[in-house]
């Protein structure tokens, strides 16, 4: 890093993250899942290359792995003990930093702007009929072997490059489209639940007759930009091909796996500003609660007013708006960093 890019984190550091104090009370989710998701970030974290963020440039850019370690390790030891130093309220104020992080989209209150994302629970088939004719592609058989650097390096002959979602849609790939055979249908979906697919980005599939359902998730899209401007999401022309997976899994370089998700202690943001692995405390309208930082989507490039929680499998929208209602839409939201050495963190 120059300098001068170094000078200019600096400067949006301190515009956007202010050190403020946080009147710590009991977070809402299981201790036990937060470490989970900690852990297997770090593990994540470990195998990558990836940005600090902005907040780096004020807690420095060994803070978010030596934050995930801390947390996996006090969680690890009260396992044995029965103790729950992670939900103690005292415990996390004498034991981490905190750094505020105020919007770039004015809000009352220096609030972010909290969303929440789920996985449907659906019914799929694993060939098409009347109702399920809408299919998840996995990539197209010409890059099934390439890595992502080595599929960037010949995108211009790619196929996944070349179509859009409305190309897709239209049947591109099926019998008597232009690369008939050439993708191979993972499972298909009812057009209702292709598009929760797409949107979510994970989506779990009860096939009749399969003892467990089948989970499958974004794998790499076509290279369109997400359009901010369409609210209609059948209008985007960003089209992702899917990969089954043992789990619900966030961000992940290729080939490393990205961290399995539990409801209500993982976020998704933009990863490049606020840095992957982040653990933040989020104050909503229902209380506190601890989060990692640990995946991400094409609606956050750029983003530095928002954060998307992870709140589960549900069978329903009305299922997800009665569990998580009480959330609220906005969140005063902190960094919080480790104090490793302090004596009663130790």
């Amino acid at each position: 890093m120059t300098l001068l890019v170094w000078l200019l984190a600096v400067a949006a550091a301190a515009e956007r993250f202010r050190p403020e104090p946080l009147a710590f009370t009991a977070p809402r989710a299981p201790s036990a899942d937060l470490a989970a998701v900690a852990g297997d970030t770090l593990r994540t974290l470990d195998a990558s290359t990836v940005s600090a963020g902005l907040p780096a440039a004020q807690t420095g850019p060994t803070a978010v792995a030596d934050t995930l370690r801390f947390v996996a390790r006090i969680a690890a030891e009260d396992a044995v003990t029965g103790a729950d130093r992670l939900a103690d309220p005292a415990f996390l104020g004498a034991c981490f930093d905190t750094l505020r992080w105020v919007p770039d989209v004015p809000r009352p209150g220096d609030a972010i702007r909290l969303t929440r994302y789920l996985v449907y629970a659906v019914d799929g088939r694993a060939a098409p009929d009347a109702t399920h004719d809408h299919a998840l592609w996995a990539l197209p058989d010409d890059e099934a072997a390439l890595s992502p650097e080595e599929a960037e390096a010949r995108r211009a002959t790619l196929l996944r490059y070349r179509y859009t979602r409305q190309d897709v849609s239209a049947g591109v790939y099926a019998a008597g489209g232009a690369a008939a055979g050439r993708a191979t249908p993972l499972v298909w979906l009812s057009h209702a639940d292709h598009e929760e697919a797409l949107l979510q980005g994970t989506i779990a599939v009860t096939v009749p007759g399969e003892p467990a359902p089948r989970l499958y998730n974004v794998h790499r899209n076509n290279g369109v930009a997400y359009d901010r401007a369409l609210t209609d999401t059948r209008l985007q022309r960003r089209y992702w091909y899917f990969r089954a997976r043992d789990a619900v899994r966030g961000w992940g370089p290729e080939p490393v796996p990205g961290p399995a998700l539990r409801p209500h202690v993982a976020v998704a943001g933009d990863l490049d500003a606020l840095g992957f692995g982040r653990l933040l405390a989020l104050r909503s309208a229902d209380g506190l609660r601890l989060v990692v930082l640990a995946d991400t989507g094409g609606a956050f490039a750029g983003n530095l007013h928002q954060l998307d929680l992870y709140t589960g499998v549900y069978p329903s929208r009305a299922a997800f708006d009665a569990a998580t209602a009480k959330v609220g839409e906005t969140a005063a939201a902190w960094f919080l960093t480790a104090r490793t050495e302090a004596p009663a963190c130790r």
